[in-house]
């Protein structure tokens, strides 16, 4: 009878962590970027679950990088967070950030410094560092 508690109790544990196993692969799968739009007025991202952030640059308040190894971004490893006013604002996987342009245009803010964002790329993760604010006016 114990062995069959047991039994019973370490297959309930199993299909606990799997539940949990699934749960976070179908979060990272909607939260994979299906769309990538970067031009001279704004970057917009387009989620893979309908969500859509977008944010001109002219609103920019802030640009941050967040270093990790897990998470819907574990493979890349990098993400540039791309704020607004307010709750606005875009977060851009780094190789999404090379391939199409945002780095270069994340040099037109004022006062940009490189040196900063490539720092803040090569910290350990976890780690969040801001890189970039806008100057009060």
């Amino acid at each position: 009878m114990a062995l069959l508690v047991l039994l019973g109790a370490t297959a309930l544990i199993t299909a606990g962590f799997a539940v949990q196993r699934n749960e976070r692969r179908r979060r990272d799968a909607a939260s994979a970027t299906v769309e990538l739009a970067v031009d001279g007025d704004r970057v917009a991202r387009t989620l893979a679950d309908g969500r859509y952030e977008e944010v001109r640059w002219s609103e920019v308040q802030e640009v941050e990088v967040l270093t990790t190894k897990v998470g819907p971004h574990r493979d890349d490893g990098v993400v540039l967070v791309i704020a607004g006013p307010g709750e606005r604002g875009c977060l851009v996987p780094s190789r999404l950030a090379v391939e199409h342009g945002v780095i270069e245009l994340l040099h037109a803010l004022p006062g940009f410094d490189s040196r900063r964002l490539v720092a803040a790329m090569e910290r350990p993760p976890p780690a969040r560092t801001t890189c970039w604010e806008r100057a009060e006016k």
